[in-house]
């Protein structure tokens, strides 16, 4: 059991890397927790709208057998840090997403392309320009709390802006999610700062 082996890459001098080194939960598992905690999400006002409790998410991580340590201790209290108002839950699609790192060791592009796909539950393989900048910025997020200096809010749209001006002209459109496109992504100037630890914002900071 275990993450995958390392590559080198400039994710290896972040915090989320180290402790991605740490943990020992595998893609596939982390995949059928997440569809896990969906199934037991409360649905929001709006349709779509998921809501998981941290109750939900600590039974969930015991039934689909992932209540190990390190693990368990560092979701549970990931959990905590994204639940910013206490009201008890967070969205389970960009936890997730934000989570996705963990479970690989592998460089960037593998790292960014495992969360777009976990965000992508319904394996339709495409995200539109809200989905892009919800998972980079749940990645930004998770990073922060493991103490990496991370991106401004107005620099992940940048990047997000960047991709989608290079391949489409209608704010409505969706980009497929390939080799391709994340290799564009992680080559962007403002990706390649974040991955080599050079982002202007730390926890608390980055709007």
């Amino acid at each position: 059991m275990g993450n995958e082996s390392s590559k080198s890459s400039n994710s290896n001098r972040m915090a989320v890397s180290a402790v991605a080194h740490m943990m020992r939960i595998t893609k596939p598992q982390l995949l059928a927790l997440r569809d896990k905690c969906l199934s037991v999400s409360d649905t929001g006002a709006s349709s779509g709208c998921y809501r998981l409790t941290r109750l939900s998410f600590a039974n969930a991580m015991l039934e689909m057998n992932v209540a190990y340590e390190p693990d368990y201790q560092i979701m549970e209290k990931l959990f905590v840090m994204w639940d910013i108002d206490g009201v008890g839950w967070v969205d389970p699609l960009e936890f997730f997403a934000g989570l996705g790192p963990l479970a690989s060791v592998m460089d960037v592009a593998t790292k960014l392309q495992f969360s777009l796909e976990v965000y992508d539950h319904e394996k339709t393989g495409r995200l539109n320009r809200d989905d892009l900048m919800t998972v980079l910025s749940a990645i930004n997020t998770t990073s922060s709390y493991l103490g990496d200096a991370v991106l401004r809010r107005s620099q992940i749209r940048r990047i997000v802006n960047d991709q989608f001006e290079d391949e489409y002209e209608d704010a409505e459109e969706s980009l497929m999610i390939c080799t391709e496109n994340v290799l564009k992504m992680t080559s962007h100037p403002l990706m390649f700062a974040f991955t080599a630890g050079a982002g202007t914002a730390r926890y608390g900071t980055a709007q």
